[in-house]
């Protein structure tokens, strides 16, 4: 009986001791982060002054990378928009006068404007005045329209952005939702992309009654799918303070990874150099293929083809959204002899500036190069070195982002594809392979979001 009753007794202790002990441990694990800005935006006023009207006018508006994010290697690319909001503000003198500090943006609201008589399909909602005004001669309200009037230029430096004429509307009603007009902008690390020089331009509209005989040549010559009629102001307006916000907001932040994008086109560029034995050509094979099946081809996705190299270059599929046809004309591969790196990157280039290759603004241009050594033979008029540099020098300053995997390369070669072929920054654009045994897995990281 003693031993059941101390069994039981030490038992009773255990239990109750136990949690006694967890009461008195804790564990503190420091959360912190620094949160800092993608873009670098001016955010003084493009103020046009006294215009008139058929007047055309440029002002510069410059968005760059932030320096935080051009230090952060483990990103790379920023999408945005350029969206035109309507401008509200305070004015006296029957809206001829704007007073300084008064203007906020308007919120556009689907609906009726329960406060006015007419039956409307959206109004804007200017909230309250940052400012005190005197009702009895000033007056808070929306400012005319200024926005359908302004375009937005890139600088096609490289062309990867968007653009929007004069004469527009900066928004519609469609399914009982607001449908902007933005602008697509595009800024990347790896295409030495870090700053957007737009041109912002206004084309001067005329008032009603009082629009000259080459109005309709006037807007044609901005934009040449507007109605001119639609674009003629009130001439209540005229005298008036006319505006519009210009809404810079980042839509998206790319890592390294082909597979953060959601539409892209690509070419393989892959070695087949007689350094390249029968089995590794079949582990290759098996690696490229199971590559194109993580792309998932599709017809509004991403879209493949691919290009061989050993003494010269061939192109074996053009870009296509069938994984099947790539797969094929993978599995068709043999080996050759030499090295023409040069021939391989510039039969791709070719391809990605084909009619076969969709816009860039929406559809970024990719490389991917696998290759064993260093080039060993050229077309050009240097070294095999040097005129594969130019090769990939080109294909860069045409906006394709190269990313280069090298398999079992000695440190040397590794070094020329890293820094002299690769996109930068070199460290999220180069990947070593130690065999073809090993590519498999360096194929499914570039594929993802986090190489």
């Amino acid at each position: 009986m003693k031993k059941i009753l101390l069994g039981f007794g030490t038992l009773a202790v255990a239990l109750a001791v136990a949690p006694l002990f967890a009461a008195f441990e804790a564990h503190v694990v420091n959360v912190t982060a620094t949160i800092e800005n993608a873009l670098s935006v001016p955010l003084r006023s493009i103020d046009f002054g006294t215009v008139f009207p058929q007047e055309h006018l440029n002002k510069p508006l410059g968005i760059s990378l932030s320096q935080s994010f051009i230090d952060e290697d483990r990103v790379d690319d920023v999408d945005y928009i350029i969206r035109q909001k309507p401008k509200c503000g305070v004015t006296t003198l029957d809206g001829q006068t704007l007073v300084e500090g008064s203007t906020q943006t308007g919120h556009v609201i689907v609906g009726d404007n329960p406060q006015t008589p007419e039956v409307e399909t959206y109004w804007i909602d200017c909230g309250v005045s940052p400012v005190q005004f005197n009702p009895q001669t000033h007056q808070y309200g929306l400012l005319p329209m200024l926005c359908p009037y302004i375009s937005k230029l890139p600088d096609g430096a490289p062309g990867n952005d968007g653009r929007l004429p004069s004469f527009h509307e900066p928004f519609v009603i469609e399914n009982n939702e607001v449908k902007w007009n933005d602008t697509k902008g595009h800024l990347a690390k790896a295409q030495n992309d870090l700053t957007d020089n737009w041109i912002i331009d206004l084309a001067v509209p005329c008032f009603g009654g009082h629009c000259a005989q080459d109005w309709a040549s006037f807007v044609a010559g901005h934009n040449d799918l507007a109605n001119p009629d639609e674009f003629v102001q009130n001439p209540a307006n005229e005298h008036k303070v006319f505006g519009c916000d210009l809404w810079v907001e980042v839509t998206g932040i790319s890592l390294p990874g082909i597979g953060c994008d959601e539409e892209v086109d690509l070419m393989l560029v892959l070695d087949r150099s007689g350094s390249i034995s029968a089995s590794e050509l079949t582990t290759l094979k098996t690696a490229a293929k199971a590559f194109v099946d993580a792309l998932a081809l599709s017809t509004a996705g991403n879209h493949a083809g691919m290009a061989s190299f050993h003494t010269t270059a061939s192109l074996d599929q053009v870009l296509t959204d069938s994984s099947s046809s790539v797969k094929a004309a993978i599995d068709a591969l043999v080996t050759g002899s030499l090295t023409n790196l040069e021939a391989g990157i510039l039969t791709a280039k070719a391809e990605l500036e084909s009619i076969r290759d969709r816009s860039d603004v929406d559809t970024p241009d990719f490389m991917v190069i696998i290759t064993d050594g260093a080039p060993t033979a050229s077309d050009g008029p240097l070294s095999h070195a040097n005129d594969a540099e130019a090769a990939a020098d080109a294909a860069k300053a045409a906006g394709i982002e190269i990313f280069v995997v090298g398999v079992g390369t000695t440190t040397s070669t590794a070094d020329f594809l890293k820094m002299d072929i690769a996109s930068g920054p070199a460290a999220t654009h180069y990947f070593d392979a130690a065999d073809f045994d090993d590519l498999e897995a360096v194929l499914a990281g570039l594929a993802s979001c986090t190489p």
